[in-house]
């Protein structure tokens, strides 16, 4: 796959570090497209990198979760050059994100999939100590975490705050929660997000993940909400995973959606 794209693109580079595909796409805005390969912690650094007014991007799947990849039915295509070369872009939505930690540090992102509080992020960071597992990774941490209460505030668009204790609190902007499939009516062009308030216990917790990884959607035990923007205010700091990656002692987190954000090639989202 290397060698097919340093034939078809006018350069091609590696990330070495944390970051730094973040700063090869932010260099790389005289070009009309980045292509993108990794998973959602790969796309999450060139996303925050591109010009979107500008440049298209196009993702080739290599990571363990992969979510958005998932939804726009990249996961088993004999070739992946053609998704580049592709006339139809179509408009995909971002999240905005600000986050502010405890020491009062805000910092806004674009997320293309999941921004998760409590459990998921705990899963994630178990995840991580699991990458030998490859794609199982997550469904192993799934299974070796236990959930954990935290209480919040929550608040949707012009609506009152309202105080609820979570085992984990997930805004996504598409079908899939890694590898899960746990918003089955999702789209990631329809210009709303997905919520999830999780008040799980492990029984409870099981059952779901079970559901999830099926893609069965047998067992689903939160009731669908959608939303333009979402805030929510935490009790005592927590651990937020956005596409993958960990932001710690955050204390607030403020999600937006952004409709049709930024041009992504690739097949049309089934």
């Amino acid at each position: 796959m290397l060698e097919g794209l340093r034939r078809s693109a006018v350069e091609t580079v590696l990330t070495r570090h944390a970051g730094h595909a973040a700063e090869l796409a932010e260099g790389a805005r005289d070009y009309g497209g980045v292509v993108a390969v990794g998973g959602d912690g790969t796309l999450f650094e060139v996303l925050n990198g591109i010009d979107r007014a500008q440049q298209r991007i196009a993702l080739i799947p290599a990571g363990r979760g992969n979510s958005l990849a998932r939804d726009l039915g990249l996961m088993h295509r004999s070739s992946f050059l053609d998704v580049i070369h592709w006339n139809g872009a179509r408009q995909l939505d971002l999240m905005q994100v600000t986050v502010t930690t405890a020491q009062g540090v805000q910092s806004t992102h674009l997320s293309a999939s999941t921004v998760a509080l409590g459990y998921p992020a705990a899963v994630t960071l178990r995840a991580r100590t699991m990458a030998r597992l490859g794609k199982l990774s997550y469904a192993a941490a799934a299974a070796a975490c236990w959930p954990a209460y935290f209480v919040a505030r929550v608040q949707y668009g012009d609506g009152l705050p309202r105080e609820v204790r979570l085992s984990g609190f997930v805004a996504n902007n598409t079908k899939h929660l890694a590898n899960f499939v746990a918003f089955r009516g999702a789209s990631c062009c329809d210009g709303v997000f997905q919520v999830m308030e999780m008040d799980a216990g492990l029984v409870k917790q099981t059952a779901h993940n079970l559901s999830a990884l099926s893609g069965t959607g047998i067992y689903e035990p939160y009731a669908a909400l959608q939303a333009r923007h979402a805030k929510v205010w935490l009790e005592t700091p927590q651990e937020l995973m956005m596409d993958g990656e960990i932001f710690r002692d955050v204390v607030a987190v403020d999600v937006r959606i952004l409709p049709s954000a930024v041009a992504c090639n690739g097949p049309r989202a089934r």
